[in-house]
């Protein structure tokens, strides 16, 4: 059994080929598809032996128990393909060995999970605990999260993670809602989940700028040989000014004061709606907290999440939107019964 550093690489990677039921794979095209990985990786390749103790880890009870058409062949060469289409070791109980790595994994995260750019693995440790049984929580559970497992797109994370890392320029297939499909050239940059979606942020060959994506339209995924365009832009910051993942190019930083009811308030204080809240002390009432972002339709959204318990105290333009929406919104019960 292979125990290297980049034995899981290898069994992501045969797994995937393994899954294909449109191509079929002999020794040499597994090689192949291994190898060009490690080489982007500045690895070394691995030879045919290599292969064989991999597969024959896969195969045992140690590995995930995998089983093959037998009866497959590329000419007289022996190819491989499971047996069961809707296999994959990724849905596949975690073997001894594998749960073991994940569990010392998980207590080595745990020692930097208080430092404050590491304050997501609070949530995601627990998460990955349950999510692989490494602790008994009970009949019921102790922890669950709000996500659409059915969610259309998730299947493009992994590919465009790999393709974001290895600075490859792809092809979009696009299907905007009610509008014909189309292709289009991106450079990858960055995945973001925002309101239980996935966006995928990138630099427009045709238009030069910076665009997103929600990964539930796109159809397709091809990577491209042609070059890529080099980001300078500080993911960690780029968010910093906007409620959500629309950044308008023409858009400015707005200091907006929002009044809450007092039912809501407290709820608010406790849950800020964005990291540059602040309550404003010049208000009498303690109900007005201000924000500082630049104004996009995430933002209007969450203030009409409010109701009746929110009030947009400035900037002018921003309470005229709202005004104006209001009315739009009102129209539409004119006639009600």
């Amino acid at each position: 059994m292979a125990t290297n550093r980049h034995a899981q690489i290898r069994y992501t990677i045969l797994d995937r080929c393994f899954s294909n039921f449109h191509r079929l794979y002999d020794y040499e095209g597994l090689l192949l598809e291994i190898n060009l990985v490690l080489y982007d990786l500045g690895a070394e390749g691995v030879k045919r032996r290599q292969l064989q103790y991999d597969i024959e880890h896969m195969k045992s009870d140690s590995g995930w128990a995998i089983e093959f058409n037998e009866d497959l062949k590329i000419g007289r060469k022996k190819a491989f393909r499971y047996l069961n289409k809707n296999f994959s070791i990724a849905n596949h109980p975690l073997n001894v060995n594998d749960s073991e790595q994940l569990e010392t994994t998980l207590a080595i995260l745990s020692r930097y999970k208080h430092r404050e750019e590491f304050n997501w693995l609070e949530e995601l440790i627990p998460r990955m605990e349950q999510a692989f049984d490494l602790v008994a929580s009970g009949e019921n559970g102790a922890i669950s999260y709000q996500e659409n497992i059915d969610l259309k797109g998730r299947e493009h994370i992994g590919t465009l993670f790999n393709l974001i890392l290895k600075r490859k320029q792809i092809q979009l297939s696009y299907e905007p809602y009610g509008k014909p499909q189309f292709n289009v050239i991106i450079s990858p940059y960055h995945v973001k989940q925002f309101n239980n979606r996935w966006f995928l942020f990138c630099f427009n060959e045709e238009y030069k700028t910076i665009s997103n994506y929600p990964l539930d339209r796109i159809n397709s995924i091809e990577e491209l040989n042609a070059n890529f365009a080099t980001s300078t832009i500080n993911w960690l910051d780029y968010f910093d000014d906007i409620i959500g993942v629309t950044k308008p190019e023409e858009g400015k930083l707005e200091k907006i004061h929002l009044k809450f009811s007092e039912k809501r308030i407290n709820y608010v204080l406790t849950k800020p709606l964005h990291g540059s809240q602040k309550l404003d002390k010049s208000d009498h009432t303690g109900r007005v907290i201000s924000i500082e972002v630049i104004p996009n339709n995430e933002l209007y959204q969450l203030i009409f999440s409010f109701g009746e318990d929110i009030e947009v105290i400035s900037p002018k333009e921003v309470r005229v939107e709202i005004i104006t929406k209001i009315k739009l919104m009102s129209n539409q019960y004119n006639y009600a019964e």
